[in-house]
């Protein structure tokens, strides 16, 4: 009786993570709060204890996974969930916990996983490269010109996000924006603007 239990309650998560999928393909973009809500904390602890993050790094990498799995699914290039929905979210995250532990040249552990079980690594959507220029002083005369080139609401987002480490829900707030949610989507698509200011089309 306590294998069925187990069995049933691995369903009905499966079929949970199946339905909410599907209502955010469909359009329903509020849900991601409800996502970054659910597993952040596990992913906290998860990243803190076995991948020696920081409390900010995990949460930074987390929200990012959270926009990365959107976005692989408004671009289309997730279409099925072959796994749990915090698998993938945790796969993403870890990825990218690895990478901002290589670039703060930390003492971690080698990840066995790497270009393992995903396929297209889930995470390529986001251009690093893109946000460690926030962090390179050579490049801040440029990032402010970009900026300047932007639209009140993406420079301001944008500044208090990467100059001033404001969380997501005070930007919420400064902004008056609808949900933590909405502001990490707008925050995704002024990166998008931003770099193709930085990077032209020749």
């Amino acid at each position: 009786m306590k294998t069925l239990n187990s069995d049933t309650q691995v369903q009905d998560k499966s079929t949970n993570d199946a339905a909410l999928f599907e209502a955010i393909k469909g359009g329903r973009h509020e849900l991601l709060d409800q996502l970054y809500q659910d597993h952040r904390a596990a992913f906290l602890t998860y990243a803190q204890r076995q991948l020696y993050a920081t409390e900010a790094d995990a949460a930074d990498c987390f929200q990012d996974a959270v926009i990365a799995f959107y976005k692989n699914i408004v671009s289309g290039r997730l279409t099925d969930l072959t796994c749990g929905i915090r698998t993938y979210l945790f796969a993403i995250g870890k990825r990218l916990v690895y990478r901002k532990n290589q670039q703060r040249h930390r003492e971690v552990p080698s990840d066995p996983d790497a270009g393992i079980g995903l396929g297209n690594d889930p995470a390529d959507e986001l251009d690093l490269s893109l946000l460690n220029r926030f962090e390179d002083d050579h490049r801040k005369a440029m990032l402010a010109s970009a900026l300047g080139k932007m639209g009140d609401v993406c420079k301001e987002l944008l500044t208090l996000f990467y100059y001033h480490h404001y969380p997501i829900e005070s930007i919420q707030n400064a902004l008056n924006l609808s949900s933590p949610g909405a502001t990490r989507i707008k925050k995704m698509r002024c990166l998008d603007k931003l770099k193709q200011i930085l990077t032209p089309q020749s």
